[in-house]
């Protein structure tokens, strides 16, 4: 069965991310497009041929017949499109992060229930070929217990973003929209990594935030995380964008071998065994991967095909919300705080 769906906020990473893994899928035509800034229309035009385009998201709902929507707006305005789609009885497939506030999540929860109606998170860093190679590895038991993580991402910039109507602005600068720097713009594709890689949420957190080379800017271009998980092991997060080259580094080590992945590769070392694995591209590679998407609507698909997976994705993200509310309660409070999963919060 087809589904018919529209894009909310055609960005960047809608136009160059999710619409070709949307044309590679026979199972979904988007339809329409939706995105206040008119600019955006030549590269709709360009995309996709035969789709409407529409600035006002009640038209897009009065006129069209849709089964979902993808909401690709900057992060501030995830929670009244999701409410609103879900209200009509659409799906949503969303950008991370899901919404900046837990309030928001709940009333978005109690929505989806209510409906029946899926909501999915693009956790795309998953399905590159070097996160599966590393979650396969942790998952053969080669590597035993998990001890410690590192998890380092550096850029030399924020990544640019589309801003109203042409004006040149960034919305990943304005910590209203944003919802902060790169903490939020990298770290929610970290939480879901190493939560799943230690099969456990963590129980406390340490995060400091700072403006190492972009001393003007109003959110931060580093972060520093340490999470600790109910096991002992313990997790080191390092995001910036103050760098000096693009480049991605993970090493886990475990009581029987370590992995370490500098960027474009995986090494396995120890438990009687030696393995080293080199890509074609690395992490750090382009930002918009839309190799990577497939995955995502795969995922998206299978909640809302299958009763059973409905509302998995919506637990990981809640999640990593609740690490991402804790860290920056930490910052504010320069300490290590405990954090309560987020499925022990549910009212």
């Amino acid at each position: 069965m087809e589904l018919k769906g529209a894009i909310i906020g055609f960005g960047h990473i809608a136009a160059n991310g999710h619409v070709p893994a949307y044309k590679s899928c026979k199972n979904i035509r988007i339809c329409a497009v939706c995105d206040k800034c008119t600019d955006r229309i030549k590269v709709h035009r360009r995309l996709l041929e035969g789709s409407r385009f529409y600035t006002s998201v009640d038209d897009l709902f009065e006129k069209e017949d849709l089964d979902f929507v993808d909401v690709a707006t900057p992060p501030g305005l995830h929670a009244p499109f999701i409410i609103d789609a879900l209200n009509k009885g659409k799906h949503v497939l969303c950008e991370k992060p899901l919404v900046l506030t837990s309030a928001d999540l709940i009333k978005i929860r109690q929505v989806m229930e209510t409906k029946g109606c899926c909501v999915v998170t693009v956790h795309n860093w998953r399905y590159s070929v070097i996160m599966q190679e590393i979650s396969q590895v942790v998952e053969s038991k080669v590597l035993g217990n998990i001890e410690e993580i590192e998890y380092v991402v550096t850029r030399v910039q924020p990544s640019i973003a589309v801003g109203g109507n042409g004006n040149g602005g960034n919305w990943r600068l304005d910590p209203q929209v944003a919802g902060g720097g790169i903490l939020v713009d990298h770290g929610w594709h970290a939480f879901y990594l190493v939560n799943q890689w230690m099969g456990q949420e963590p129980v406390s957190v340490e995060c400091r935030l700072e403006n190492r080379k972009f001393k003007d800017m109003a959110v931060e271009d580093t972060a520093e995380v340490f999470l600790y998980y109910p096991s002992g092991a313990k997790v080191r997060l390092f995001f910036t964008w103050a760098g000096d080259k693009r480049d991605n580094f993970i090493s886990i080590r475990g009581d029987l071998a370590t992995l370490s992945c500098p960027d474009d590769k995986v090494v396995v070392q120890g438990n009687g065994r030696s393995f080293s694995k080199r890509f074609k591209e690395g992490l750090s590679k382009g930002s918009h991967h839309p190799e990577w998407y497939g995955g995502v609507v795969d995922e998206f698909l299978k909640e809302i095909q299958d009763p059973h997976l409905f509302g998995r994705n919506f637990k990981e993200a809640e999640a990593c919300l609740n690490i991402l509310e804790h860290c920056k309660e930490s910052d504010r409070g320069k300490r290590r705080v405990d954090i309560l999963s987020a499925q022990k919060e549910k009212p």
